[in-house]
């Protein structure tokens, strides 16, 4: 009898050597910005070592937002995870200089791109922000850091000047850079027409970092894999700023099941993840 899935697997169009589709997990960084969400240090270690343990390839936290998320960091980093700790911030060298000193090896910084952020968040100019985004990586390559840029609200700035940014940055030696629908407007058509258009510009290694405002989290995502990303954000059970952004769980089986990614997750510590997560929230994963 032939694989009962074997018709659906065509429509899937397979490749014969899958690429891998990496994870990064913003628990500590997206998931406090949650309502109501604040980890003690003890409980962001918990989290990074379990997150770790189940195989995702970067955890992201925020060591600017307090001297508590900075001594978690550093204290995280010292602990040698096979993960990347990824030390976020803005895109500002007083940011980078604190990555510096948690003794980070990846920082990552982001900047709002969109007409709307640059006026009324930012109040600078399309060459300013321009300037500071090429500076900022070149300072933080300087100092020997890798560094993903996110171009904060990039499915709302002009496709020119998105491009314009990402080949500066590109050329001042950027490792990665983020893609994000921040305001979650994005159709999955419209999400792998975002990537798309970067990725025909753009030879650096490319994340999705995708909202859930309307339900399309998920579905993003992988549409942005399908357009040319190689890295996911995920948060634990998807909790995030207002509706969240792609669960871990959900991203991890269908990378498994569906993509073929040759990852090495240990899908069977799923719940206790989520467990962890409800108890130190009080937020109930929903039903499904």
């Amino acid at each position: 009898m032939k694989d009962p899935n074997h018709y659906a697997n065509i429509y899937n169009a397979y490749d014969k050597n899958p690429k891998k589709i990496r994870v990064l997990d913003s628990t500590l960084r997206e998931g406090e910005q949650h309502p109501g969400v604040s980890f003690t240090n003890k409980q962001r270690i918990q989290i990074a070592w379990m997150l770790d343990y189940f195989g995702v390839d970067q955890i992201e936290i925020s060591p600017v937002v307090s001297s508590d998320h900075k001594e978690a960091t550093k204290t995280i980093i010292k602990q040698g995870l096979k993960a990347d700790i990824v030390a976020h911030g803005r895109a500002l060298k007083e940011d980078i200089d604190i990555s510096l000193s948690c003794d980070a090896k990846w920082c990552a910084a982001y900047l709002g791109i969109s007409d709307i952020h640059l006026k009324d968040k930012l109040r600078i100019s399309r060459e300013e922000a321009l300037k500071r985004a090429v500076e900022t990586v070149e300072y933080a390559k300087s100092h020997g850091l890798k560094i993903r840029f996110t171009v904060e609200d990039g499915s709302r700035a002009e496709p020119e000047f998105l491009i314009k940014v990402c080949k500066a940055i590109e050329d001042a030696g950027v490792d990665r850079i983020s893609l994000p629908d921040t305001v979650g407007i994005l159709r999955p058509i419209g999400m792998y027409n975002f990537v798309k258009r970067v990725r025909e510009e753009i030879d650096v290694p490319l994340d999705a970092h995708v909202h859930n405002d309307i339900g399309f989290a998920l579905a993003n995502a992988f549409a942005a894999c399908d357009a040319g990303v190689d890295q996911i954000h995920t948060t634990i059970d998807g909790i995030g700023e207002r509706t969240g952004i792609p669960p871990l769980a959900e991203v991890a089986v269908a990378l498994t099941y569906l993509y073929k990614s040759p990852n090495d997750f240990r899908l069977d510590m799923l719940a206790d993840l989520s467990r962890l997560i409800e108890e130190y929230t009080s937020i109930k994963p929903y039903d499904s």
